[in-house]
Parts: structure tokens; sequence; C-alpha cells
């Protein structure tokens, strides 16, 4: 049997167990990782009825159009995991051509793509790279998370207000040298940018400098302290952000099964923008302009938390995860406090079934702008079923739901999806 399956198929050599993930390093849980998975492409095709489509547009009314349109999608993808004596790489590349039958304006493609690689260059010296980059233009499609990198250390946009074009790319490099089997050194540093096709959002473009300490106290934990420093500098000479981050990190094996990730400490934000001011009566009575636009400086200390649970079964996994910290925004919202919240699961049964169930919480609390906050909530399942050889059938509900607190803009959002997949062997086909 020709197998380069992503669920389960014969396991490539697996490297020495080297502890928990360390979250300040950006690795996804070790349970998670797939280093027992081989390389697979795959191709399917599938029909959609998407509700809820934002483009960035208004009406004849002044509001922001939800439109509702069927439609026919073409996907193709390559996931899993090359190994070699002292290299691996991991893969998860995903990309499609959407055809609506009734709004062809909203027609496009998205891509995304994660990349890990690691080299051993020496006995005591690792050098890590990670690639995350994407051309979206669905809030849907976006949302889709690899396992290769952890969602809460890369810069992708994860929350977007509009189904607009957006471009993102961020580029990781890390080395970390060994001095004992317990005791490890690691720096980084990584350089990010996203940008919108409207004008009336913004882009971002930073960079990041990190390095941390950790120490193994036993097989199965790992402590840490970690530092990092992160600039966002955004489009249209609107304003910057200087955030300096300390965290100290914990993580835990219990048993085969589960793992514990956590990590605390605090940011300092130093934000420059602008912002509209009220004009005092007198002056309007002389000039006519009742608002101006004026400079602002703050310095705002927001908590860095984050925590991850994973349970790995014979045949599926569990995870969840919940993270407070500082992110560049969604062209609308701009250096803002961010908390997410999400859960997933995933099962692969024997020779037929792969299903998925995910659900998940976003809010942005503006840190530059004044602005309500902004939420959204997610949630949605997916299952693939082998019906003989390389043919599968794909199925795939979700849901989105994203307001403005003070109710200014609300917008619930569908998207149903049924189709055929076509991958190398007759094991289930994984896609979440």
């Amino acid at each position: 049997m020709d197998d380069a399956g992503t669920a389960a198929t014969e396991p490539a050599p697996a490297p020495e167990y080297g502890g928990p993930a360390i979250l300040t390093r950006g690795a996804a849980a070790s349970l998670r990782a797939p280093e027992n998975t081989r390389l697979r492409p795959y191709l399917s095709i599938t029909g959609a009825y998407d509700s809820g489509i934002t483009p960035v547009i208004v009406n004849s009314n002044g509001e922001v159009p939800s439109v509702a349109s069927a439609g026919v999608d073409a996907e193709i993808g390559l996931l899993g995991y090359r190994r070699w004596k002292r290299s691996s790489l991991g893969l998860d590349y995903r990309g499609n051509y959407r055809h609506y039958l009734k709004d062809t304006y909203f027609n496009g493609t998205n891509q995304i793509l994660a990349l890990v690689y690691t080299k051993q260059a020496t006995r005591r010296v690792e050098l890590t790279l990670r690639e995350s980059a994407g051309l979206i233009s669905s809030g849907f499609f976006e949302g889709q998370q690899s396992a290769l990198i952890d969602p809460s250390f890369s810069n992708k946009p994860n929350n977007e207000i509009f189904d607009g074009r957006t471009m993102y790319l961020d580029t990781m490099g890390d080395l970390t040298y060994r001095k004992t089997a317990r005791l490890s050194f690691n720096i980084g540093g990584d350089g990010f940018l996203s940008r919108r096709r409207s004008s009336a959002l913004y882009g971002v473009t930073g960079y990041r400098a990190r390095g941390d300490v950790a120490y193994r106290t036993s097989r199965f934990a790992t402590t840490g302290v970690a530092y990092n420093f992160t600039h966002f500098d955004f489009t249209k000479g609107f304003g910057a952000s200087d955030i300096h981050t300390v965290a100290l990190a914990q993580s835990f094996r219990f048993g085969r099964s589960w793992e514990l990730g956590m990590k605390i400490g605090g940011s300092r934000v130093e934000t420059l923008g602008l912002i509209a001011v009220a004009v005092d009566p007198v002056i309007t009575a002389i000039t006519g302009q009742s608002q101006t636009v004026e400079a602002v400086y703050r310095i705002i200390w927001v908590p860095a938390l984050e925590g991850t649970l994973t349970r790995s079964f014979r045949r599926s996994s569990l995870s969840f995860a919940y993270a407070r910290g500082v992110t560049a925004g969604n062209g609308v919202y701009l250096t803002s406090r961010q908390e997410t919240a999400n859960a997933g699961f995933t099962y692969t049964g024997i020779h037929k079934w792969n299903l998925g169930l995910s659900g998940g919480y976003v809010s942005y609390a503006s840190l530059s702008r004044q602005l309500e906050n902004y939420t959204s909530y997610t949630g949605g399942g997916g299952a693939t079923y082998n019906i003989t050889g390389s043919l599968h059938i794909i199925a795939r509900y979700d849901y989105l739901h994203r307001a403005v607190s003070s109710n200014v803009f609300e917008r619930e959002t569908y998207r149903a999806s049924i189709g055929f997949g076509f991958a190398p062997g007759d094991l289930p086909l994984s896609l979440w």
C-alpha cells in the first residue's frame, strides 16, 4: 500500500524525547507535533454555501452589506513531516480557488503556508527556521491553524473583521544551545508584515527579538524565563508601538498522554498614534472646525499570559488554549490588548473516519485608538470518510459571530460544504 498519510500510518524514525514544549520558543505541544506523519498531498472539490460575507464597502444606506451565495471550491494541499538523520522538515500548505455562483465579485484564491525546518548543527547547537505566510480573503480560511506553529507565537492575522484580501508573512529563526542535558539557552528573532488590499484598512511591518533560558527539572518538567522586544510600524504613517515582555514559563508532561504549558508575565507597551479630539467652542466659532487630530503617546502595562493543555489518545487528541497579550490588530484595531480561548478535538477512526471539532473566542481592546471592544466567536466541525482507495467524502460546517460591544456592528456568518477529496493511500484524510 502506498501510504504517505497524515493519519495513523507507519511512523518515521522519531527523535529522542526532548521534554515538554516550551511556550516561549513557539513550538506546538510535543504530543501534537507531527513527527510520525509523512508528507501527503491531497486534492478536494466541494460545493459550499456562505452567508454573512462582509466586504470592505458600504451600500447606498451607508451600511456594510451582508452577502450570501452558493459556490464551488477546489483545494490542494501538502501536509506532513519528513525527517533525515540530523534535520527535519514539517510542512502544511493549503491553497484553494473559490467560485461563487451569484456574487462573482467575491471569487478568489486563498493560500496559507506553515513550515518548520530544524537542523542539529552540532551535538549542542540546534537551528530552527519557521515560516508562516498567506494570502487570504475569507475569515473561515484565515482561521485555519496548523499544528506546526503555536498560533499565539506567530504574528499571523487571526481576527479579521472583513472578508477582504490580506497578505501576511512572518519569518522566524532560532538558535538553541544545550549547555547540559538539563540547561539550554535560546535566542531568536523574526520579521513580519501584513498588508490589506483595501485602502480603508491599515497594514503593519514589525520585528521581534527574543531570548530565554530553560532548565529541565525532571524528564517531564521544564522551567524557564524569557524576554522579548517587539516593534510595530503601521502603514499610512499612523503610529508605532514598542513592547517589552518578561515572562516565566513552566511545562509538564503527565504520563504519556497529558501535556500542560504555562507562561505568566507582563508587557510594557509604548504607543505613539493619532486620535480625534474636540475643539474648544470658541475656536470652532472662528474656524468652523469642530474636531482636530492630536498625537498621543501612552505607556500601558498589559498582562502576558498563556496556557495550553493537550491530551493524546490512541486515535484522537484534545486541546485547550488560553492567551492574553498584545497584538498588531486587524487593520481596523491597531495595537490592542488581545484575549483568546479555543478548544479542539480530532479523531481518526479505524480505516474510515476522521473527525474534527473546534471552537474559540477572541477579543480586542484598543490601546492606541478610541474604539469600543471587538469580539468574535467561532465554532465548527468537519469529517472525512474514506470511500475506497484514495477517494474520500469531505463535509464541514463553520459558524462565526463578530460584534463591536456598542452594537454598532454585529454579523453572524456560517459556511457549509460537502464534496470529494483525493489523497494517496487508503487511510482517512486528516485535514483538521
